[in-house]
């Protein structure tokens, strides 16, 4: 299985899958809105787009961010949005793609991954896969539209 998976960057062309993986992470999306959004980040060298490739099918990404830490001296790498296609999951993509998005980290210098991920029911079984993985829950985080 592992020799079976493609890791690649993104590019403007994953834009219609990319939304359909946004959709299947319960963020319902347009390709249209997705093009909007993915605009700015294919452009910004902070920003990496990982997708996992399984039989000429892409059934994973992760959205990164590198960042500066305020606190304390290092930087670190944040997961801003990682999926597994439903169809996908169990078949130990998950466990590629976040060692891949660790291997980034490194490769860069950064000290740290930090995962976000939403506290709603339909995400337990991704903390949980998140906890096996080596993470720990360490903080939370507040939101409010303005």
């Amino acid at each position: 299985m592992v020799n079976q998976v493609i890791l690649r960057d993104a590019h403007e062309g994953d834009v219609e899958t990319i939304a359909v993986l946004m959709t299947d992470l319960n963020y319902p999306t347009t390709v249209a809105e997705m093009q909007a959004r993915m605009e700015p980040i294919f452009v910004h060298p902070d920003y990496k787009t990982i997708l996992a490739v399984y039989k000429d099918e892409i059934v994973g990404m992760a959205g990164l961010v590198k960042g500066n830490y305020y606190e304390k001296k290092g930087k670190y790498l944040r997961v801003l949005a990682f999926v597994v296609k439903e169809t996908a999951r169990n078949l130990g993509i998950g466990k590629i793609l976040i060692k891949a998005c660790e291997g980034y980290a490194i490769e860069k210098g950064l000290n740290t991954v930090i995962i976000n991920s939403g506290n709603r029911d339909d995400r337990k079984v991704a903390h949980v896969f998140y906890q096996k993985m080596g993470y720990e829950i360490k903080s939370s985080g507040f939101v409010k539209q303005v």
